[in-house]
C-alpha cells in the first residue's frame, strides 16, 4: 500500500468535504423519512426477567418471541439469581408494551421451551424513555463539548472546532446508516456512540498532532497544502492499517456473535469506518482550508478590499 503515501491528499480536499456533505445530506433525508428503529429503552414496553429449569438457548427464547411479537426482542442471558447455574437458565426479555392477550401467547410459547418461572416483570413507561433519550443526547453533547475543551487545550482552536465537526459528522453519518439498514437504537447504542467518538477523536488526535509538529520544523518556503499532505501521508497507513484490524474483529462478532450483540457490533462497524475517513478527509481537510484562508489573509502586500460607498 506504498501508493498511499504519494497521494496528494490536500489537493482534494475541497472534493472530500463536498463528498462528505453530501453523506449528511442523504443521512438527514433518511432520518427525516424513514427514521430511526427505536428499541424499548427509548419507546417504553415490557422487561420479563424470567428463569428456566435446565439449560435453555437464548436462540429458541429470541424465536418464541419472535413468532409472537413479530419482532426480534432484546433478550439477554445473566447468570441466575437463585439456584445451581448447571441447572437453571435466566433471561431478561425486552419487549414491547403488551396486550393481556399478547402476553398470554407468549407464556404459552415460553412453556413450550420448558418450565419457566417470571422472577420479576416490569414495564418501561413513556415518560422513563423520554428522560432516557434526553440525557443520551446530554451525555453525546457533553462529551462534544469536552473534546472541544481539550483540543483547543493541546492545540488550538481550530484543531478543536474541525475535530468536533468530524466528530458531528460521523455521528449523524451513523445515525443515516442505521436508518437504512434498520438497525435498532437502545441503551448499548448510547454506549456504541461514545466509544465510537473516543476512536475516532484518537484518530483525529494522531493526525491533528503530526501536523503540529511538522509545522514547528517546517521547511523553508513549503506551502500548507504539501505540509498538511506529508503529515497526513506520514500517518495514513497506521490509521488505515488500525481501522482494517479493528473491523476484522467487529465482522467476526457481527458474524459469530449472536443476535443479542449484533446491533452493538453493527453501530461499531459503521462508526469505525466513519470515523476512520473523517480523521484525515474531514478533520483534516477543514483545517487546511482554514488555515490556508487565514495564511492568505496575512500575506504581505495583500491589498485590502475596498470600503463599500
Amino acid at each position: 500500500m506504498s501508493w498511499l503515501t504519494r497521494v496528494n491528499y490536500m489537493r482534494y480536499a475541497k472534493p472530500f468535504l463536498i463528498f462528505s456533505a453530501v453523506l449528511m445530506i442523504a443521512a438527514i433525508v433518511s432520518l427525516a423519512t424513514v427514521g430511526l428503529k427505536l428499541g424499548i429503552d427509548f419507546t417504553g414496553g415490557d422487561l420479563l426477567d424470567v428463569q428456566f429449569e435446565g439449560q435453555v438457548p437464548s436462540a429458541q427464547v429470541e424465536q418464541v418471541a419472535y413468532d409472537v411479537l413479530g419482532l426480534t426482542p432484546q433478550v439477554q442471558q445473566v447468570e441466575p439469581k437463585t439456584g445451581n447455574p448447571d441447572e437453571v437458565t435466566e433471561f431478561l426479555i425486552r419487549t414491547p408494551e403488551m396486550t393481556d392477550d399478547v402476553r398470554q401467547r407468549l407464556m404459552e410459547g415460553l412453556r413450550g421451551i420448558g418450565s419457566f418461572t417470571i422472577l420479576s416483570e416490569d414495564t418501561v413507561s413513556a415518560t422513563v424513555s423520554r428522560e432516557l433519550t434526553s440525557k443520551a443526547l446530554l451525555a453525546l453533547g457533553i462529551a462534544l463539548v469536552l473534546q472541544v475543551v481539550y483540543i483547543w487545550f493541546r492545540f488550538e482552536l481550530k484543531f478543536g472546532v474541525t475535530a468536533v465537526t468530524a466528530l458531528v459528522h460521523d455521528v449523524i453519518v451513523v445515525l443515516g446508516l442505521m436508518s437504512i439498514f434498520r438497525v435498532e437504537v437502545n441503551s448499548a447504542f448510547v454506549a456504541a456512540m461514545l466509544t465510537l467518538l473516543g476512536y475516532s477523536l484518537n484518530d483525529t488526535i494522531v493526525v491533528f498532532d503530526r501536523i503540529r509538529e511538522n509545522l514547528r520544523k517546517r521547511k523553508k518556503g513549503e506551502d500548507l497544502e504539501a505540509l498538511t499532505t506529508r503529515s497526513i501521508q506520514e500517518v495514513i497507513t497506521r490509521s488505515l492499517y488500525t481501522g482494517v484490524s479493528v473491523l476484522f474483529m467487529l465482522l467476526a462478532l457481527l458474524i459469530w456473535g449472536g443476535e443479542t450483540i449484533r446491533d452493538f457490533i453493527m453501530t461499531l462497524f459503521l462508526g469505525v469506518i466513519a470515523g476512520t475517513y473523517s480523521s484525515i478527509f474531514v478533520a483534516s481537510a477543514l483545517w487546511f482550508l482554514w488555515k490556508r484562508h487565514e495564511e492568505n489573509n496575512r500575506r504581505p502586500g495583500r491589498s485590502p478590499k475596498p470600503a463599500q460607498a
